[in-house]
């Protein structure tokens, strides 16, 4: 497979595939065609939809509301409808009319108590304090417009129209004396409105208050030739865009017809060069190439993401310039609308989420014998994934943590919270790193099945193969098996690192807790799985005492005493690097950790004194320690080493030993990936030249116990200690760190001589 690699042949096998996939007019019409007419349409109808729903809500509620700061400005407003009413009374002739308001036409408000058909009542809602006016129901010659007027409580007015409670904002409202140039003065209202743009009846309720205060001044310019001044309207008024509401279901359409068009661009592709293959008889020629099959299938599945990805940037683009076209993107998703850097963001969504569902079509078709059969096997599978699809449309569903591990759902959910500009960072870390986990462990199972399948002509796989256990004994777990249990490991540590931070307990059994979980999810059920799977213990988790070391008792003994001073030299440096890139990467505001000034560590640190340093140190530095060596140094980099060098295999695995650390309960802790990731690869060197556990398990342990240690000091004690008021470590301690790490590893280095052959296989 690595001559494969090398040599330029699986580029060459991936772009014939790619070919061979666009030349299928199919392929060329969702990717093309498909975007020109689904966006425009879906475009009309959201706008018809969003029209109508005004239009339903104008007939079935005609009353518009209007928002005031205080009780002053709701007088103002209501003498100015007073005034509407009298000019109105006049006889002038308008193309608005006045009448009172009937009761059951405002629903809602109390029953009135008064006569006066200009009264200005003060009554009391659940919502807030309403001001209504009995003239304030203007009836134009189109039909009823009703206003009642409101003050938010605890809300700006401006604010509250964003969120769609309002109908009109007045931002200040003042009743003045206008002096006339012959003497004397006349009084003149001043109104600074807000109104929604793009929203229909948040337009028409401007239009018709507009309409009402331009009857005012017409009242005024009509009585100038009696000699009388009655007052006049000066109105000032501005657009605000909708705030989005991030639950709104017609928001989340958009994401859900991204993803439908991104799972139907790749559809063809994947049935085409499996079943199709299969159904032409070009396959079997294919399997007899001298090409591992896993790279036969890697070239297809390389084809089939590209024509996802390249129909996924079709969708988007068109969505984008169609929304971004006039105004409904901003009464869908806010006053931005689909901004281009949202755009930026949903595509490597798009591309991690074909990623993942090609890899489930290559397995699904895998099965198939003919096109038919194929599409046969994946209606079921596009019906299951339009089922969780369509939960997130419905209102009240919000992107939580425990969501972010739900397949498909994270990714439309994040989408939609990106549109809105609401995403929030766990969840979304969650979305990205469990898609990559899920798509990793579907392309193991497709080759599984792809090889199995295509190897005899007539025999087919079925998925009971899959979990068989099998009946000889292997010395190591496979790549394959590390994707599939991570897949599965990954979500069930997010869901149980987040339920145990909700829980509302005290510093010492979080502490017990924390350690169970870790003892349960990397230490029991990775040996239960080598149980299950047949592997070997001792290679697997490298149980081996002296690491099958050369030579007698006394080689044995000095490369004993050797492998622990280096342990107590990277041991001694270590602790105070992992601290210093803590501190660093806090104050440069990656993250919110800090050994010192942590999310309520200030308490934590007064429960910490009251506890024995003993329980401490074995809830987080042994147990912590034992599992995670087991588990990342054991069982990980054990099947890294299987297909990867070495130097690969301890990367990766130090790799993935800093993102499990990323999550802290319910908080994304970004400035801890760094340390752990240096602390990973201390351990996983340290087990491939002692080929053993042990020492690694003793180093992480004393690395977490120092840590843990500082935290019981006072900052005072802290400062007396450095030689400095400041949270770093002096400069020496620094250096002298450096030099004990050079020097652990330059002993460790010498003590594992003899086995440097086995480093290198």
């Amino acid at each position: 497979m690595q001559e494969y690699l090398a040599n330029g042949r699986l580029s060459r096998l991936c772009l014939k595939e790619l070919r061979e996939s666009l030349r299928d007019r199919r392929t060329i019409i969702t990717l093309i065609m498909m975007p020109i007419l689904v966006y425009p349409l879906l475009s009309m109808a959201l706008q018809r939809l969003l029209i109508g729903a005004a239009g339903s809500n104008t007939k079935s509620s005609p009353e518009y509301v209007i928002g005031v700061q205080d009780e002053a400005t709701a007088k103002v407003i209501g003498s100015a409808l007073r005034e509407t009413q009298r000019a109105a009374s006049s006889g002038l002739r308008s193309s608005i009319d006045i009448r009172r308001p009937k009761r059951d036409s405002v629903p809602g408000l109390p029953e009135s108590t008064s006569k006066d058909p200009i009264d200005l009542r003060d009554t009391s809602q659940s919502a807030g304090q309403v001001f209504d006016s009995n003239v304030s129901n203007i009836l134009p010659s189109t039909g009823d417009a009703a206003f009642s007027i409101v003050i938010p409580e605890g809300v700006p007015v401006s604010v509250s129209l964003q969120d769609g409670d309002l109908d009109l904002a007045v931002l200040s409202a003042t009743l003045n004396r206008t002096p006339l140039p012959g003497g004397g003065s006349f009084p003149a209202f001043e109104f600074q409105l807000e109104f929604r743009d793009g929203d229909p009846r948040s337009e028409a309720a401007m239009l018709e208050f507009r309409k009402a205060m331009q009857l005012v001044n017409d009242f005024q310019f009509a009585s100038l030739s009696q000699g009388k001044i009655p007052p006049s309207v000066q109105l000032v008024s501005s657009a605000v865009g909708m705030r989005a509401d991030p639950m709104a279901s017609i928001a989340g359409i958009i994401p859900l017809v991204l993803i439908l068009m991104t799972i139907t661009g790749a559809v063809y592709p994947a049935i085409d060069l499996t079943a199709g293959e299969r159904e032409r008889g070009t396959m079997e020629a294919m399997i007899a190439t001298p090409a591992p099959r896993f790279v036969l299938l890697l070239s297809k599945y390389v084809a089939v993401v590209t024509v996802a990805v390249l129909t996924a940037c079709a969708n988007l683009f068109a969505s984008w310039l169609t929304l971004s076209m006039g105004g409904l993107g901003r009464a869908l998703l806010g006053e931005k609308g689909f901004s281009f850097l949202a755009l930026i963001q949903i595509l490597p969504l798009l591309v991690i989420f074909a990623a993942f569902f090609s890899a489930i079509l290559l397995a699904m078709c895998s099965f198939a014998r003919s096109f038919k059969e194929a599409q046969s096997y994946l209606i079921p599978v596009m019906l299951v994934s339009l089922a969780p699809a369509l939960v997130t449309l419905m209102p009240n569903i919000q992107f939580s943590t425990l969501l972010g591990i739900v397949p498909l759902v994270n990714i439309l959910l994040l989408s939609r919270d990106i549109m809105t500009g609401t995403p929030s960072a766990l969840p979304a870390f969650a979305a990205v790193l469990s898609t990559l986990l899920y798509a990793g462990a579907a392309l193991v199972i497709a080759s599984k099945l792809f090889g199995a399948e295509s190897a005899t002509a007539g025999s087919q796989e079925t998925w009971s193969e899959l979990v068989r256990r099998p009946k000889r004994l292997r010395a190591r777990p496979d790549i394959s098996e590390l994707a599939i249990y991570l897949a599965l490991l990954f979500p069930i540590f997010f869901v149980a690192t987040n339920l145990a931070g909700a829980w509302k307990l005290d510093i010492s059994p979080i502490l017990m807790v924390n350690a169970v979980m870790l003892l349960i999810l990397f230490l029991l059920l990775p040996a239960l799985y080598a149980w299950y799977r047949r592997l070997q213990f001792s290679e697997t988790f490298l149980l081996s005492i002296h690491g099958n070391a050369p030579g007698g008792a006394g080689v044995r003994g000095l490369r004993f005493l050797g492998v622990i001073g280096s342990v107590a030299l990277l041991a001694a440096g270590l602790w105070i690097v992992a601290y210093e890139a803590l501190k660093v990467l806090s104050d440069l505001g990656f993250g919110t950790l800090n050994l010192q000034r942590t999310a309520g560590l200030e308490e934590a640190k007064a429960q910490f004194l009251k506890i024995p340093f003993g329980i401490i140190l074995i809830a987080t530095a042994i147990v912590p320690a034992i599992a995670e060596e087991f588990f990342f140094r054991g069982f990980v980099l054990s099947a890294l080493r299987t297909r990867l060098s070495t130097s690969r295999a301890v990367l990766y695995s130090a790799i993935l030993f800093g993102l499990f650390h990323v999550i802290n309960g319910s908080m994304l802790s970004l400035e801890r990936f760094v340390p752990t990731t240096i602390l990973g690869l201390a351990l996983g060197f340290l087990a491939v030249r002692t080929n053993a556990l042990w020492p690694g398990i003793l180093l992480h342990a004393i690395h977490n116990g120092l840590l843990f240690w500082l935290t019981r000091f006072s900052e005072s004690e802290l400062a007396q200690w450095f030689g400095s008021d400041q949270e770093h470590f002096p400069i020496v301690w620094i250096v002298a760190s450096a030099i004990s790490i050079g020097l652990g590893l330059t002993l460790l280095f010498v003590s594992t001589l003899k086995r440097s052959d086995e480093i290198s296989a």
